[in-house]
């Protein structure tokens, strides 16, 4: 046989090596990391319409879709929420897992592919970049410049924050701020976060002209609702490390002691969980804002307390607010994302704040206090009644008629841009596809104390008919938008954006609606109930003093009615 010759069986060896050679997969061969083709490290810089380098999000993928993440980032990082407690965080996943990366001016990417498809984004006023570029000189880089999505934008001034932040830290903080564009952020501690030693009572040290991080409390009780505390200067609210059994103590205790330090109360995630404390805190007026944009579209129905909120169906969280405004209270609107982890983008819903003074954290929770705000996740909306915006108080006579005016710019698509006086559309016009600018102008008769905004929306009808839920988490079966492509946030949202009242009074008698104050009688009145037969109290004199203080709130509202 031929292999019993030792000289055959050295050569046929010797051919077996060559054969594998020549068939063997060329990774066993080259070292680790090496190609057939040489990987170039690409260095692509961002500069804004200043011609400055500028912090963004990016997404760079190959012609097929695929994420190639910038050096020094994960491809296939996972997706992480509340359980996680990521503090630093470099990346998020958005829609059908579309990875995006924060950079700082400029990253690298290895590749040996000619080109590669970048999209940058940052913040709600840059035009999204979206584009193939080739790469065949790779050792000159790639420059990006942004550029302003709108050039008529009259944004001196408003300065936009995210009042609801968890789960990272100040450094990442930081950065993802200055590539969403965002000048405020609002980092909470509470009872299931892991930074209550990072409390300062002031900015972080980082903080710099244009970009502020604070550190401060969200305070919890499952039925009663969670309330965001801002600008707490001397200490957090006890209990802080673990949250609530019972239904007591109040919030409106928690709230007594933040405004005791000069502290902001905004009512955490409003039109999702307007809580069992929500109207008694309001007509006992410890409430200085709503969060209206946050965790859920405003048009959808509450998701939880839904038990006692009166004819649920018929109140998404936008009209129990239009409720309360029609009562007569002048409760300003805030937005905040609930950020949870790396599937929502600090500041996808934002709050934007006029301010009188130069910029500070102070001049702007003044200006949330005061109503100079409008809430948005992509447009730009304004709104003025005889030149006067939000949060003003205009005097008038009976039968005296005003012009009304609301713009509206956006990034992000938009269909509708109204005028709502008391809750009722008094004004609409069509946003037709392509467009991302419309105006409304209208003169209007004011006969009663009446309160004003404007609203921008887009319509989600058709694509709830194709299954889209407004109520599941994104990372828990919410379905797709086009908002969600480029900006994360808990729930599915559209494009939505909403100002706080301007506030016309005629000789000095208050806004006043017996409907809507009947509405929060009969609310309060679910609310004893319950609390009389499944509430949980540590002795039965807190009861007691919890159940006195709904009825006091219940005869507030009574009074309203009178």
């Amino acid at each position: 046989m031929i292999n019993d010759s030792p000289f055959l069986l050295l050569v046929i060896k010797s051919f077996s090596r060559l054969f594998l050679v020549l068939l063997t997969p060329v990774a066993i061969f080259i070292p680790a990391g090496c190609d057939t083709q040489t990987n170039n490290s690409i260095e692509v810089r961002i500069w804004d319409e200043q011609k400055q380098p500028t912090a963004a999000r990016v997404r760079v993928t190959d012609l097929k879709g695929n994420y190639l993440a910038p050096n020094g980032h994960v491809e296939n990082f996972p997706m992480t929420t509340s359980g996680d407690q990521e503090p630093v965080e470099q990346d998020v996943i958005l829609d059908q897992q579309r990875r995006f990366a924060y950079v700082d001016g400029a990253f690298e990417i290895s590749t040996s592919l000619d080109s590669l498809q970048i999209e940058v984004v940052k913040g709600f006023h840059y035009k999204i970049f979206n584009e193939k570029l080739p790469l065949s000189q790779p050792e000159k880089g790639i420059d990006i410049n942004l550029v302003q999505a709108f050039e008529d934008l009259p944004n001196d001034n408003w300065y936009t924050g995210d009042v609801h932040v968890h789960h990272i830290n100040a450094e990442s903080a930081l950065l993802e701020m200055r590539a969403e564009d965002l000048n405020v952020c609002n980092l909470l501690i509470s009872d299931f976060t892991l930074d209550h030693d990072q409390f300062k009572g002031q900015p972080e040290p980082i903080s710099d002209d244009k970009h502020i991080v604070f550190y401060n409390q969200e305070y919890r009780e499952n039925r009663l609702g969670h309330i965001n505390l801002l600008n707490l200067t001397k200490h957090l609210i006890e209990p802080v490390k673990t949250q609530r059994e019972h239904q007591y103590p109040l919030n409106i205790e928690a709230m007594d002691q933040a405004h005791a330090q000069n502290g902001h109360v905004s009512w955490a995630h409003f039109a999702a969980w307007p809580g069992l404390e929500g109207p008694l805190a309001v007509i006992m007026k410890k409430v200085d804002a709503v969060e209206l944009l946050c965790t859920i579209d405003p048009f959808h129905e509450p998701i939880f307390t839904s038990d006692v909120v009166p004819e649920v169906h018929l109140n998404p969280g936008l009209k129990l607010w239009y409720r309360l405004l029609n009562c007569g209270f002048r409760i300003p609107a805030t937005a905040g994302t609930d950020k949870m982890g790396n599937f929502v983008t600090v500041g996808a819903n934002r709050t934007y704040a006029l301010l009188q003074d130069d910029f500070n954290y102070q001049h702007w929770i003044d200006a949330l206090n005061e109503g100079r705000t409008f809430v948005s996740n992509s447009p730009f909306l304004l709104f003025e009644v005889e030149g006067a915006a939000p949060g003003s108080v205009k005097k008038a006579l009976p039968g005296e008629v005003m012009t009304l005016r609301a713009q509206v710019w956006s990034q992000m698509p938009l269909d509708r841009l109204e005028i709502v006086a008391n809750g009722e559309l008094i004004a609409e016009t069509p946003i037709q596809a392509g467009e991302n600018y419309m105006s409304i102008e209208i003169p209007y008769q004011v006969n009663s104390s009446t309160w004003l905004a404007a609203r921008a929306y887009q319509l989600t009808l058709e694509q709830k008919r194709k299954g889209l839920s407004l109520s599941q988490r994104r990372n828990q079966g919410g379905g797709p938008t086009e908002l969600n492509r480029y900006y994360g946030t808990l729930r599915p949202e559209a494009t939505f954006a909403h100002t706080s009242p301007v506030y016309i009074e005629i000789e000095k008698r208050p806004m006043r609606s017996i409907a809507d104050a009947d509405y929060f009688v009969q609310y309060l009145q679910n609310v004893i109930t319950w609390l009389d037969t499944s509430g949980s109290f540590p002795s039965p004199e807190a009861k007691k003093e919890v159940l006195e203080a709904f009825e006091k709130g219940k005869r507030g509202f009574e009074q309203l009615t009178e």
